[in-house]
């Protein structure tokens, strides 16, 4: 399909879908509309929520609305009338700017009025994008920043202050550098490559799962058997590799690493795991690095933790118990027994997001009865040990929380040093999930974004059972992490 005979129009909602996966804008262009796949509930989510959010901020301001929605000639008009009006703030106001056969548009959440010299007169405008996140991300500022610039052509002023307003209803503000504004430049450059048909080299990372075409990245990158299969090969390394001609898993898996030109921030030894990377996708089979050295004890605990970034909350604190056949322990907390009479589940809830403290509260009391000199506390990744040094930071801690935290023992850190499986990702969810440790989660969509989704749902409907959704995947996620722990253990003597 080609786009000769096609207009280009430039969004700033393009930076996040690039952002994502770069190939969503490329599919979203030359591939049939009727193979596109849905949005995650997440992300479906949270554009309703996004514009519930705007209007509630925007009622407590003197705004001056465009009130037609489409954008088009309408809609400017009415902004730049605004504008030379000198409204205070202007929501949804309409920007566009034509150059070279590409259309420009944007539609900021709000224009705000500031003091300076432009075309206007004695004042300018400048940017406030209203967010859904806590903090202002990269895509925050090049989106504001591709307003700025439409704005420079309307009104002789590139506003380098900008703003937003975050999930908490907090001004942010952000000033856009000379630098910011050649980065905003050079990613349009590359984005309007993508749509006048460059394709980019092909690239895999976790984000692309949020792309509604991220099978047919999965099956474009298979087909080609390409090196953007190799975990955790960094766009640097993979652009040298590329350069000298290894383009496949397979040239990968039989390079010479002595010839290999310097590669930036990729040393001798991860030249070595990408190799071994390659080599275990192309047989199908597992390299062990070394022996998992796994420290043991007699009461052993798995933890995951569920929480919200969006709202700032951690809602869940869950915990696999193995070792308890007395069930001591399990006298604070809601409790779910197992058939195996030495196993259980205990778990902490904040049902909504004030709840958190008390949640903590009753989480410090069951840490105070372990017999922590004689327990680990087993997980997968940081965000355990990260998110609950945070919580005693916010609501105190004691010796024995700090105890809690010493014990324990991050399962992704041994993995990443003595084995090296034949996956495309190494979440707790992928490794799990293969045939070599082959754990089935209840849910078909459970997912750590998906419990996001289900709190947001449960916290808007009160629905019981998406509650149990959460609570159900939390559980799952806690004896996923010890049948991990088990496998890693029974083929120590196979290294």
């Amino acid at each position: 399909m080609s786009t000769a005979n096609r207009s280009i129009t430039f969004t700033p909602s393009l930076f996040f879908q690039y952002a994502t996966c770069p190939h969503w804008i490329w599919h979203e262009y030359y591939s049939d509309p009727k193979e596109r796949g849905e949005l995650p509930e997440l992300a479906q989510k949270l554009l309703e929520q996004g514009v519930l959010h705007e209007e509630e901020y925007v009622a407590s301001l003197d705004i001056q609305e465009v009130g037609t929605r489409h954008g088009g000639e309408k809609a400017l008009a009415q902004t730049i009338q605004l504008m030379k009006q000198g409204a205070k703030y202007i929501y949804q106001g309409y920007l566009e700017y034509e150059h070279e056969g590409v259309k420009y548009t944007g539609r900021p959440d709000l224009l705000e009025r500031r003091k300076g010299k432009s075309y206007l007169g004695k004042y300018y405008y400048a940017p406030i994008d209203i967010k859904n996140s806590s903090d202002i991300k990269k895509t925050h500022w090049l989106q504001l920043g591709a307003y700025s610039l439409l704005l420079e052509n309307i009104q002789g002023v590139y506003p380098e202050e900008v703003a937003i307003i975050n999930a908490h209803k907090e001004r942010i503000n952000y000033l856009l550098t000379e630098v910011h504004r050649d980065k905003v430049l050079e990613q349009i450059q590359i984005i309007l490559d993508i749509m006048r048909g460059i394709k980019p080299p092909l690239k895999l990372v976790s984000t692309c799962k949020n792309s509604p075409w991220y099978k047919y990245c999965i099956a474009d990158a298979e087909a080609k058997n390409d090196i953007a299969l190799i975990y955790k090969l960094n766009a640097n390394a993979m652009a040298v590799l590329r350069q000298v001609g290894i383009n496949t898993v397979a040239d990968a898996a039989t390079m010479d690493i002595d010839a290999l030109p310097d590669i930036p921030h990729v040393k001798r030894s991860i030249a070595k795991r990408i190799k071994l990377q390659a080599q275990a996708l192309e047989q199908g089979t597992i390299k062990w690095l070394g022996k998992p050295e796994i420290p043991d004890s007699e009461l052993k605990i798995y933890f995951d933790i569920e929480g919200d970034p969006l709202l700032r909350v951690e809602y869940l604190f869950g915990f696999w118990v193995v070792g308890d056949s007395e069930m001591k322990y399990a006298n604070i907390g809601e409790v779910r027994n197992h058939p195996d009479e030495d196993r259980y589940y205990v778990y902490f809830l904040a049902k909504k997001p004030e709840d958190e403290k008390r949640m903590w509260k009753a989480l410090h009391a069951w840490v105070r009865n372990l017999p922590l000199h004689n327990t680990l506390v087993y997980h997968f990744a940081d965000y355990e040990r990260v998110r609950t040094k945070q919580l005693a930071e916010r609501y105190g801690s004691s010796k024995a929380m700090d105890g809690f935290i010493n014990r324990l023992v991050d399962l992704s850190q041994i993995v990443q040093s003595s084995v090296i499986f034949p996956l495309y990702f190494y979440s707790i969810k992928d490794i799990a999930k293969s045939r070599f440790v082959d754990y089935t989660w209840r849910h078909p969509k459970a997912g750590g974004a998906q419990s996001i989704f289900w709190y947001e749902k449960w916290l808007d409907t009160g629905d019981t059972q998406v509650l149990e959704d959460i609570i159900n995947y939390n559980e799952d996620d806690v004896v996923a992490t010890e049948y991990l722990h088990h496998w890693l253990r029974d083929n120590v003597n196979l290294v």
